[in-house]
């Protein structure tokens, strides 16, 4: 009796072990069961946020698109009261591999590059169209231009070009125009108070 009695405890010992391996698989298999479900949430967390991605992708190439668009149609409204040539009868801003190139069209409808072929007269006035019209285009009703140092690289007829766009050419575009630089010649742009300092 007293083996059969110790036999029936061992069994009941190795059946409470049993049961606590049996409780830990269960607990394991809902642990799982919830990482499993996380997992699923997360995938559709990870899919929507790949379509928000491509949204974003495309609006923000939309909205590249019709920026451009919109500032080379300002500076197209704007390039006659500044450029008084017949020269180049357009101006516009390209996308070009990862870049903008800022480009001219002369009368036989070619575009050129501003950079290395306009004399730089020509650049720094077409220079000038591009900023009115961001400024224009970004904060339509603010109508103050802000140049620092707009004369680098130019040589004096070129200054003395920009000095009487600047004077005679801007007043229906921009109502204030501040103009920072160390060039005596500029003080003939000055349509209002010129200061030195």
């Amino acid at each position: 009796k007293k083996q059969i009695t110790a036999k029936i405890e061992k069994k009941k010992l190795r059946i409470e072990k049993k049961k606590r391996v049996l409780r830990d698989y269960e607990t394991q298999i809902e642990r799982l069961e919830r990482e499993k479900e996380e997992i699923k949430k997360l995938e559709t967390l990870i899919r929507n946020l790949k379509i928000f991605e491509k949204a974003l992708i495309a609006t923000q190439s939309q909205m590249r698109k019709e920026l451009v668009e919109t500032i080379n149609h300002t500076m197209n409204e704007i390039w006659p009261h500044l450029y008084p040539y017949g020269d180049y009868v357009e101006i516009a801003l390209h996308a070009e591999e990862d870049d903008y190139v800022l480009k001219l069209k002369d009368r036989t409808g070619r575009w050129l590059n501003v950079d290395g072929i306009a004399s730089g007269g020509e650049r720094s006035i077409a220079c000038l169209a591009l900023r009115i019209a961001f400024a224009r285009v970004l904060a339509p009703h603010l109508r103050i231009l802000i140049l620092d140092e707009p004369t680098a690289n130019l040589d004096s007829t070129a200054i003395s070009i920009l000095a009487t766009t600047l004077r005679e050419r801007t007043q229906e575009l921009i109502d204030q125009c501040i103009l920072i630089t160390h060039q005596p010649e500029l003080e003939e742009a000055a349509r209002g108070c010129a200061y030195r300092i």
